[in-house]
């Protein structure tokens, strides 16, 4: 084979297994798509710019690679694998979209958001069953969107009882 025709990392399929898996987050054995949020959430404490500007922006930017990535890694681990946990990340930006700066907005967007991506309300489990990478991605932004509406509301009557969240 000459040198010309050698496989690459990039015929292979690396980069879209790279982001898909969250830089290989979807690989650890016990609830990849859960670390993967958690990563997500504790990443975004220390980095999320409060503007909405830019955040709107990075999360579509991540939903756009996202799909890609997701739709390009199911032909290596199948639809929906739990390696592919991409989908979980653009969730979970979603659900934190806006939210205070504080401990505990950002450990309830966590936990909102880990509750109904499992649970699935309408129209998300059926978001679910789309073609390729939108079918994977949408339904978690679903959720990350539920997450967020929950947890805004905990937070406005938190705010109304005068509870301080750290």
């Amino acid at each position: 084979m000459s040198e010309s025709n050698q496989p690459t990392i990039f015929s292979r399929g690396f980069f879209p297994k790279l982001f898909a898996t969250f830089f290989f987050v979807g690989y650890l054995p016990k609830a990849p798509g859960t670390w993967a949020s958690a990563i997500t959430a504790l990443f975004l404490y220390f980095v999320w710019p409060p503007q909405w500007y830019i955040q709107f922006p990075l999360i579509f930017v991540v939903y756009i690679f996202g799909v890609w990535a997701a739709g390009r890694a199911e032909q290596y681990f199948g639809h929906d694998a739990r390696k592919i946990v991409i989908d979980e990340v653009a969730g979970q930006m979603t659900a934190l979209f806006m939210a205070p700066h504080f401990v505990l907005a950002y450990i309830l967007g966590f936990l909102f958001f880990r509750i109904f991506d499992i649970v699935k309300p309408p129209p998300a489990r059926q978001w679910e069953s789309l073609r390729g990478g939108y079918g994977v991605v949408a339904d978690d932004i679903a959720a990350g969107f539920y997450a967020a509406i929950v947890l805004n509301i905990l937070l406005a009557i938190f705010n109304k009882w005068g509870v301080t969240y750290f």
